[in-house]
């Protein structure tokens, strides 16, 4: 299991063969930069596993189906892709790439959630008869 000092550790070392590299070669400082960048992703994403079983089996006592919590996974893999993919963007100093990349997650997510709208709806429905 990776600590999060050996990850820190990691960080702080790419950040400076980064910056030396960077005076050199510009484009191979933003491949090391894409390089660990997915590297690390991947590493907190393995460390989150506990966390996401355990979510999972509460939800699964909630009642709710393995469909919907599949979507929030995905939701939460959606987001970091997009966090990563827009702060290379704007490290290689595209920012408007970058926005656009921010906007296509945000339309991924619309998309993903969709299937939820329908149920989200009749159970509103449903509380509000109850209410009124």
């Amino acid at each position: 299991m990776v600590t999060t000092v050996q990850i820190a550790g990691l960080s702080i070392t790419a950040v400076l063969l980064v910056k030396l590299l960077r005076r050199y070669a510009e484009e191979q400082a933003l491949l090391l930069t894409l390089l660990l960048g997915t590297m690390l992703t991947g590493v907190a994403v393995l460390s989150l596993t506990p966390v996401l079983r355990q979510i999972d089996s509460l939800m699964l006592s909630a009642g709710l189906h393995a469909e919907e919590t599949a979507l929030i996974g995905k939701s939460v893999g959606i987001c970091c892709m997009t966090q990563l993919a827009s702060d290379i963007c704007k490290d290689a100093g595209e920012s408007a790439l970058a926005t656009g990349v921010t906007l296509a997650g945000k339309a991924a997510l619309l998309l993903l959630i969709l299937p939820l709208i329908d149920p989200l709806l009749s159970l509103l429905r449903e509380v509000m008869s109850c209410v009124s």
